[in-house]
């Protein structure tokens, strides 16, 4: 069960507004604002919701949403590839783990905004790490760092004995 988790997550295919960031279109703070506005009006797409602003064209969006389904193509290709390799040679292409960042906000102890800000600032300056930025941000505590990175610390180690034990079958 955990290893088709594993393939749903790794496979699902990316949404307008994680393109749109991914690509430099939008920033993650505008992003951010979208979806909080959408939550007020939840018939409202978020394509829509983009063109009303004046953030892009009608053009410009329906260029991104094809670009989506393309991704979408290569997702299911890949997955059909996948199928034609060893079981060992599969894992190694699709374990990874959780970014810091990814596992404080599942934890809800930072908001989608507050990691954008952080984000976005650690962007400019790499010398300090985004767990440390946050600290010294007030945003989180040092108990939540510290069971975030061993968190991710057991799911780095889990990844690797996962692998090693497929190899070894």
């Amino acid at each position: 069960m955990e290893k088709s988790k594993n393939i749903e997550h790794l496979t699902r295919i990316e949404r307008l507004g994680e393109l749109l960031v991914r690509l430099n279109a939008l920033k993650l703070s505008q992003l951010t604002e979208l979806i909080e506005e959408q939550k007020k009006n939840p018939g409202v797409k978020l394509g829509e919701l983009i063109v009303s602003k004046g953030l892009m064209s009608r053009d410009e969006i329906v260029k991104y949403l094809e670009m989506q389904v393309k991704e979408g193509k290569v997702i299911d290709d890949t997955l059909k590839e996948i199928e034609q390799l060893e079981e060992n040679e599969k894992w190694n292409r699709l374990v990874q783990h959780e970014r810091l960042g990814e596992i404080l906000l599942r934890k809800k102890v930072l908001k989608l905004s507050q990691l954008s800000e952080a984000m976005e600032e650690h962007s400019k300056n790499k010398s300090k790490p985004l767990g440390q930025l946050l600290l010294e941000k007030g945003i989180i505590n040092e108990k939540d760092l510290q069971e975030a990175l061993e968190f991710q610390e057991k799911q780095n180690e889990t990844l690797k004995e996962t692998v090693e034990e497929i190899k070894s079958v």
